[in-house]
């Protein structure tokens, strides 16, 4: 006689549909965002080593330093 789940008309229930895709989308910005500060992460260390390869060049004397080589506007 009873029927369906009385649970799913409910708000609250965690299988409505409504719930379901909060839950979705909010997975979906959080993917989003960790994926975003990975790539900030992996700019910055390569940049990182970019400027330690400079420095070293520089140390030993193959590349002239950058400081050196800019134009003097006064």
């Amino acid at each position: 006689m009873g029927g369906g789940d009385l649970n799913l008309k409910k708000s609250w229930h965690p299988q409505t549909l409504r719930n379901v895709e909060k839950v979705w989308k909010a997975e979906q910005k959080h993917e989003a965002e960790r994926k975003k500060i990975e790539e900030l992460q992996r700019e910055l260390r390569e940049e990182r080593a970019r400027e330690e390869m400079q420095r070293y060049a520089e140390d030993v004397g193959a590349v002239k330093s950058s400081a050196a080589s800019t134009a003097s506007w006064s």
